[in-house]
Formats: structure tokens, C-alpha cells, sequence
């Protein structure tokens, strides 16, 4: 009985403790923008993405040549489909995500198809 009992105790305070939690898990995105074609695309992107919480702000990094977006981002605060499905509601399709057809219609003209 009293083996049990200090047994429950010992797993109650590494309960507590915290001990065992992960406080981050952060993981690398790269997510296909197709229509990102230049400067104002990126903009709209970045400020999309911008009050997102879990996402490292420095790590975004857009290739306008390659047509993606790479973002480092707390994978225990934000899903990686959070971070497309902004993405598209900014009106670009994001990794096959399509775009919100309305926010495509108020894109910087140089950004629609």
C-alpha cells in the first residue's frame, strides 16, 4: 500500500513539474504560392501571415523565382494547414489550397492571373 501510494506521488510531481512537456516543437514550411509573381505578391503574403501566432517573424523567406514561401513556425501554437488556408483567404492558392476568389478579385493587379 504505501509502495503504491509513494509510486502515485512520484508521478503527480513529475506531473506538476512540468518536467516532461515540450514548450516548442518548431518545424520548417515551404509552402507552393504559384501566383506569387513579385514584390506586392510577397507583401500580401507576409502580411497575411503576419499576426499568426507560433510563426518565427525573421524566418519567412519568400522565392519569388521558385514561386514558395518558407516559414519556420510552432507547430504547438499553429498547424501547417492554418498557415496555407491564410495563405489562400489572402487570395493566392497555397500548396493546392485554392485561393479566396474573393480576395484574388483585390490583389494588386499585377498579382491575378
Amino acid at each position: 500500500m504505501k509502495r503504491s501510494l509513494l509510486i502515485i506521488l512520484a508521478g503527480v510531481g513529475v506531473l506538476l513539474s512540468g518536467a516532461s512537456c515540450r514548450q516548442h516543437d518548431y518545424r520548417t514550411l515551404t509552402i507552393r504560392v504559384p501566383e506569387m509573381r513579385n514584390d506586392a505578391c510577397v507583401r500580401v503574403v507576409g502580411k497575411s501571415l503576419s499576426r499568426t501566432p507560433g510563426l518565427q517573424p525573421k524566418s519567412f523567406k519568400p522565392d519569388i523565382e521558385g514561386r514558395t514561401v518558407t516559414i519556420t513556425y510552432d507547430s504547438l501554437l499553429v498547424a501547417d494547414k492554418n498557415i496555407e488556408f491564410k495563405i489562400a483567404r489572402a487570395g493566392f492558392e497555397a500548396n493546392g489550397i485554392p485561393a479566396d476568389a474573393e480576395a484574388a478579385a483585390k490583389l494588386p493587379p499585377d498579382c491575378r492571373r
